[in-house]
């Protein structure tokens, strides 16, 4: 028995640490949305495993070590050929508009390959704590212990190994957990064996063999490795990350497997000569020789307006260093630059300095890892010029990228950090796409500090042909723009009208009845009337509903025109994502595809059992509020759970150390919240039942109440500690979150085997649809009314176990 709570705890950690590294995976292979997948399909499969251990108990002769011990294994292998199964299966997310009924069955496949390994982990903890249900507190213990273990130790070997090579090593754990339940000497040596092949695999395999195959557009990625272009590939935390070499003079950094990039340009010669061509280039309206340098000349509106003024510049997403450049060239003081994707700044403070020029080791420039909106807080300095640039471009966008991605750097919270820390007359200027939308978010924050004429400060300049990958540059100034300022800027452009060069004016405060934007989308409250006339979304973004890309309202083709406030490149892309999805959106087709494969999946394989076996179909007292009962605990305890993961998303800053955080808190809390309802006197005949649920709410309300407050207050701080913060304020939650469900089993353990069959099943099943409904209500109510749904299933579940109390003779 000394050896089965350590191979528990192995089991544990491998089965978090894989979840977890999954959905890295899928950040890649398909769009970083779908965490949530991966997340509740673990969940099902748990439940799934709680069905079948008890519709199909083992017979009382069986040897149960032997038998976990192959279970086990079994959950090995799986790992081990997860990567090949999902390599080998032609799901393509571009085809399923053309192919519906293909593609959805090579997704169900994927579905199944992803869930076996958490279905077989199920098994064995349901197995074990069954056998030895005496020692259930310590083996419960050591289950918690792993699994919060593995919730973090892979994070430090993920750039080293990539999720291939740690999904071997947890196979090779594994192997030792086999031998640990086994016992014998032969398990043993066959154990060493199979962990030394493991772990040898990463360290020596050859280049591709432990990657992972895209299942959507690369944009070309899959063509520049045939043709041997790719330079360089390396996990980080935040992003996969690969450089693509383009041409002799730029390289292109593609993150997530094409989801977004960023163009890193030779340069050649030093600052003062970049300067000195960039004047020429102004002189003699010189596109070409912007583009052999830029991105595109946008990228540099900002630095020439407040040129040889020993500006102070802060960069929001520096990436491959174009905007460092440009301030660089035109007399900055000072870099403060910000990018998320160390990876990236590896690069250019490294193996590409020399590319680069040497940019982000200029000693003008302080370049970070970190979130921009915390990095900017725990500076709290002014800047001339603050400036985010989209690494999405209109292509990426058309093709269904990122739209259902939270945008915390695009909120009316954000606007307000970025204006209180701009100097009297410094700019914010902002590269992304619907510029609409950018002006009401800007509109409703300048309302929250009290000022108003928002109009006479912002002006929008893009392109005058609307190519793909154009992106409008919105600049927001602290005091109104001067005609003279707005000149200045359009010698720059080498702009002599509005129709009759390569840029134009969308907003100019000098000729507010050409602007295609009323005063509404300034005041930042938009009316119901007009809202109902635009055919997108143009609502101010907050970070109580970030979603800034999501902007489609309609399944129908969209018309570019001034009336309705859409201008071309809006209408472009929301089109161009119905055509490439043969009249189905892009943007939002894979939520129904993953939503309505996952209900499938927990329709079929929890309902079906259940209703068609002899166990699942006896009835007992109060059985429609045990089923509802067991239904609102999966999806309140889901919702919440994901509602906390994104909200706490940008308090943390980094994915997935949020998704680890989270976790990891409300693994170790819940376990602790059930363990100590036993000791606090909470049982189904006991007074005392009612307070898992009272503590739910109230700890959820303060929670709502103050987490505001907690962000503002913490958000500058190092991520150590936000980590802690978020752990501690957390944990009450999870605490009272963890007593429900063992309370429910309780209450009917001893009436009927086919009440505990179907309380797995409808948690399972209820999981899934919470998953699904807690992304929906967070894209179209937002966190708080997530958070505030999740409280109010747990009041509902608290009403139906009174009733099930009262059914089961319970009630006192």
């Amino acid at each position: 028995m000394q050896r089965i709570p350590y191979a528990i705890a192995l089991v544990a950690l491998c089965t978090l640490a894989a979840e977890l590294l999954l959905t890295r995976v899928f950040d890649v292979i398909l769009y970083p949305n779908l965490g949530y997948m991966i997340i509740t399909g673990a969940m099902f499969a748990f439940g799934l495993a709680g069905i079948y251990t008890t519709l199909r108990p083992l017979p009382e002769d069986t040897d149960v070590e032997p038998h976990l011990a192959r279970v086990t294994a079994w959950m090995a292998l799986s790992l081990v050929l997860l990567r090949p199964a999902l390599n080998a299966i032609p799901f393509r997310f571009e085809n399923i508009a053309k192919e519906p009924v293909q593609q959805v069955l090579w997704f169900l496949l994927m579905y199944v390959v992803i869930t076996l390994p958490f279905f077989l982990a199920g098994l064995v903890f349901a197995r074990a704590f069954a056998t030895w249900a005496d020692e259930i507190q310590s083996l419960y213990f050591y289950d918690l212990c792993g699994a919060a273990i593995g919730c973090v130790i892979f994070i430090p070997f993920l750039p080293l190994l990539g999720p291939g090579g740690l999904l071997m090593l947890a196979a090779a754990a594994l192997g030792a957990a086999a031998a640990l339940f086994h016992g014998s000497r032969k398990a043993m040596q066959f154990a060493a064996v199979f962990a030394l092949v493991a772990v040898l695999v990463p360290a020596l395999a050859w280049p591709d063999y432990l990657s992972f195959t895209g299942h959507k557009g690369d944009r070309g990625i899959a063509m520049a490795r045939r043709e041997g272009r790719s330079e360089i590939v390396r996990w980080d935390p935040i992003s996969k990350v690969e450089v693509i070499h383009i041409a002799g003079y730029v390289k292109n950094i593609v993150y997530d497997g094409g989801s977004q990039s960023s163009f890193l340009y030779r340069l050649e010669g030093g600052l003062e000569r970049l300067r000195t061509q960039l004047d020429r280039f102004v002189r003699q309206n010189d596109e070409a020789g912007f583009l052999g340098n830029f991105w595109t000349r946008g990228v540099l509106i900002a630095h020439y307006f407040k040129r040889d003024q020993d500006q102070k510049v802060m960069v929001i997403g520096s990436a491959a260093g174009q905007e460092v450049k440009a301030a660089l060239a035109y007399g900055a003081g000072h870099v403060d630059a910000v990018e998320m994707v160390g990876t990236v700044v590896d690069f250019g403070k490294n193996e590409y300095a020399e590319f680069n020029g040497g940019i982000f080791n200029d000693p003008r420039v302080n370049v970070q890892r970190g979130e921009g909106r915390g990095f900017l807080r725990s500076q709290g300095q002014q800047y001339d010029i603050i400036q985010i640039f989209s690494n999405h471009s209109s292509s990426s966008i058309a093709a269904g990228a990122g739209a259902l991605d939270p945008t915390y750097l695009i909120t009316a919270d954000a606007f307000v950090d970025y204006f209180s820390h701009l100097t009297d007359n410094g700019v914010l200027q902002i590269n992304h796409h619907t510029y609409p939308r950018i002006v009401s978010t800007a509109g409703l924050a300048w309302q929250r500090m009290g000022r108003d004429n928002l109009r006479d400060h912002v002006l929008v300049v893009s392109r005058n042909f609307r190519e793909d990958d154009s992106l409008p540059s919105v600049l927001v100034k602290m005091q109104p723009w001067t005609v003279e300022e707005i000149r200045d800027i359009q010698r720059f452009l080498s702009m002599s009208g509005r129709y009759e060069t390569l840029f134009q004016f969308d907003e100019d405060p000098r000729r507010p009845e050409q602007s295609l934007l009323t005063d509404e989308f300034y005041s930042g409250e938009i009316s119901a009337e007009t809202q109902a006339r635009i055919p997108y979304r143009v609502v101010p973004t907050t970070d109580d509903r970030p979603y800034f890309k999501f902007l489609r309202r309609t399944w129908d083709p969209v018309e570019a025109n001034d009336e309705n406030f859409v201008p071309t490149n809006v209408a472009h892309y929301l089109n161009e994502q119905l055509r490439q999805g043969g009249g189905l959106p892009m943007d939002v087709i894979h939520l129904y595809v993953t939503g309505g494969v996952s209900f499938l999946f927990a329709v079929v394989f929890i309902l079906g059992p259940l209703l068609l076996s002899r166990v699942g179909r006896r009835r007992w007292p109060g059985w429609i509020s045990s089923l509802a009962y067991f239904g609102c605990l999966g999806a309140g305890f889901i919702i919440i759970e994901l509602v906390f993961i994104h909200k706490l998303m940008h308090f943390v800053g980094f994915p997935l150390y949020t998704y680890s955080t989270v976790l990891f808190t409300v693994l170790i809390a819940a376990g602790c919240g059930s363990l100590t309802s036993k000791r606090l006197g909470i049982a189904p005949g006991s007074p005392r039942w009612w307070w898992p649920f009272v503590g739910v709410i109230v700890t959820g309300a303060v929670f709502l109440a103050t987490h505001g407050f907690l962000i503002q207050f913490f958000l500058g701080a190092p991520t150590i500690v936000k980590v802690l913060v978020t752990a501690a304020y957390l944990f009450p939650v999870a605490f009272f979150m963890g007593m429900p469900f063992p309370l429910g089993i309780l209450t009917i353990e001893q009436h009927s085997r086919s009440a505990v069959a179907w309380a797995w099943g409808m948690n399972g099943l209820f999981t899934v649809i919470g998953g699904l409904g807690s992304i929906l209500i967070s894209v179209f109510w937002g966190f708080r009314a997530g958070l505030l749904i999740g409280l109010g299933i747990y009041l509902l579940a608290g009403l139906l176990l009174a009733r099930m109390r009262s059914a089961l003779g319970h009630a006192a």
